[in-house]
């Protein structure tokens, strides 16, 4: 009878230890992590085609990651309405574009074009369309009152001047005529989560 209870409380404790290594573990592992930059102040068609590629990056990155927590590093610099990659001007759709045409990149488009819905309400949406797109990607991410106090983030006038950074999900949609990511804080119960994603901002604590 001893005999078996104790062999019951040591196959507890392995278990238990188990289950701490792996969470430790889990812990220390960083979370896949992609840098967005987009810069829209004095831009030429060379300028468009960088930040293009960049946008394309980044929908390649969601669509490898659909549904899995990752760190997002996003730095964007609009240029308040006056250019080709502006917060408040943007070229309504008509279906795929052809070559020649000129680039697009708006920031909040969808709140200023008629007949044009936003993805996801009251977050910021990135379009992009034109060469090299064959049509529209849009990147959807939260507004400014859903990102938590201690999520670390910049923000001075939206549209003008977004950096934030930290642990989001992501979810990549395709479909006719657009492809979009949208970025989700994770919800603090996921404490994992989170610190995997100190861990992208500190390995050397998680060694």
């Amino acid at each position: 009878m001893k005999k078996s209870l104790l062999n019951d409380i040591i196959f507890t404790l392995s278990v238990g230890l188990f289950f701490l290594s792996t969470q430790t573990a889990l812990a220390a592992e960083l979370l896949p992590r992609t840098s967005f930059r987009l810069s829209c102040v004095n831009a030429d068609q060379e300028r468009v085609s960088i930040e293009m590629a960049a946008i394309q990056e980044l929908m390649e990155f969601a669509a490898a990651h659909d549904g899995e927590p990752v760190y997002l590093d996003v730095v964007i610099e609009a240029d308040n309405g006056a250019g080709t990659c502006a917060r408040d001007l943007a070229t309504p759709y008509k279906g795929n574009r052809n070559a020649g045409e000129p680039r697009q990149i708006s920031f909040n488009g969808c709140k200023v074009e008629k007949g044009r819905r936003c993805l996801e309400k009251d977050m910021a949406q990135i379009d992009a369309d034109g060469p090299p797109l064959a049509y529209r990607h849009s990147i959807v991410l939260p507004r400014e009152t859903a990102l938590p106090k201690n999520l670390p983030y910049r923000m001075s006038g939206y549209g003008d001047w977004l950096n934030y950074q930290g642990p989001f999900i992501v979810r990549h949609y395709e479909g006719t005529g657009y492809a979009y990511a949208t970025f989700h804080v994770p919800d603090a119960a996921l404490g994992l989560v989170w610190a995997r994603a100190v861990c992208n901002t500190k390995p050397e604590t998680c060694h």
